[in-house]
């Protein structure tokens, strides 16, 4: 099985900004796992220093597997998971 890793800043103004709100959508996606046939397990962490420095025109921060989504919203990241975890489905 994948393991997806989704890191979320959570400082301030990534707070202020929606990060809480991404994790809640992440971790009922979660929950889903088998209706939406996931392939892969989900890790939500949570960091306040995705990138050096203050980032107010950037918040909130998100980086999924590796790949930094700025001005991030549940919709994206969800999308972004999604599409690299979700088995392909055989139509016969």
């Amino acid at each position: 099985m994948k393991k997806l890793t989704v890191e979320v800043c959570v400082c301030t103004q990534c707070v202020l900004n929606g990060a809480m709100h991404i994790i809640e959508s992440i971790e009922g996606l979660k929950k889903l796992k088998t209706q939406l046939r996931m392939n892969a397990q989900v890790d939500v962490v949570t960091t306040s220093g995705l990138v050096e420095g203050k980032h107010p025109d950037t918040a909130p921060l998100v980086r999924v597997n590796g790949e930094l989504i700025e001005k991030a919203n549940s919709e994206t990241v969800m999308e972004k998971v999604l599409s690299q975890s979700v088995r392909s489905v055989k139509v016969q």
